[in-house]
């Protein structure tokens, strides 16, 4: 029976019958089922599949940052198929109610090098728990500058590492961002209300312009807080030590907030 009687009969226009009958070849029964809106997920190849496994237990990361490194070895791939290999293996939960994404605002100084911020944090990767770490991050390409773990966090042990990353790099950032934490900021004032406190006045002897950060306002330190994060989380049988960890972050690992470029890639470019 010709297509135009088909679609008389059907009450449909032949671009409509068009597109059913090229669904049903390529799909079969299940192509005339009902299905939530959007496309029908395609079958996956062995060896991609495999690919993509392969990948995200070296990085373990998700869909849109495992995208960016499979483009980069030169793999054309979409980023729907990749999630689809990671929800189907367990990897990543389904988005059930995935919305638009909200309009990104990036907060950060347009160079490397104006302002460092740093802050201790206790270790709760298994490997290292319980212990001190405190690093310098720059804040144009969240390259840590400078690091060291210790069994406390003290002033003398601040300012050790702050002067072993200024001596290592030659040079000093503009600034310096922390929070109130009593390794940086004095906590009694005398009766002029004034508090000398020596985290502070070696970084007048630097010219290091001090900026802590406000009361209860975690979000202005928000980078480094999502470095230890990313320390809690993959700092992994992967890595023998601290120092193999942070080489990896510096130099491998694809960072989203700086254009899926390494920390060090950014700082370089940026520079």
């Amino acid at each position: 029976m010709p297509k135009k009687r088909i679609a008389i009969a059907m009450k449909i226009s032949r671009m409509a019958l068009w597109k059913i009958e090229k669904s049903y070849k390529k799909w079969g029964d299940n192509a005339l089922k009902d299905h939530q809106p959007g496309r029908l997920l395609e079958p996956l190849n062995s060896k991609f599949y495999n690919l993509v496994i392969d990948e995200w237990k070296k990085n373990k990361c998700g869909a849109r940052k495992l995208y960016v490194i499979l483009k980069k070895k030169g793999f054309s791939v979409s980023r729907r198929k990749i999630s689809q290999v990671l929800v189907k293996e367990g990897f990543q939960k389904p988005n059930l109610k995935k919305q638009k994404p909200r309009k990104y605002k990036r907060y950060e100084w347009p160079i490397p090098n104006l302002m460092w911020h740093t802050d201790w944090h206790t270790i709760k990767a298994e490997k290292l728990r319980g212990q001190e770490f405190i690093s310098y991050l720059d804040d144009c390409s969240r390259t840590i500058m400078g690091y060291g773990v210790f069994g406390a966090a003290t002033t003398r042990n601040s300012l050790m590492v702050l002067h072993h990353t200024t001596g290592k790099h030659q040079l000093t950032p503009y600034m310096l961002n922390s929070d109130r934490g009593v390794q940086f900021i004095a906590v009694k004032y005398d009766k002029h209300g004034k508090a000398n406190h020596e985290f502070q006045e070696a970084l007048d002897e630097l010219g290091i312009l001090f900026i802590p950060s406000k009361r209860r306002h975690p979000q202005t330190n928000g980078k480094l807080e999502k470095f230890h994060h990313i320390l809690d989380t993959e700092f992994d049988d992967r890595f023998e030590t601290i120092d193999d960890f942070i080489g990896w972050y510096n130099n491998e690992r694809l960072s989203e907030a700086v254009d899926y470029m390494t920390p060090n890639e950014a700082y370089k470019k940026r520079l």
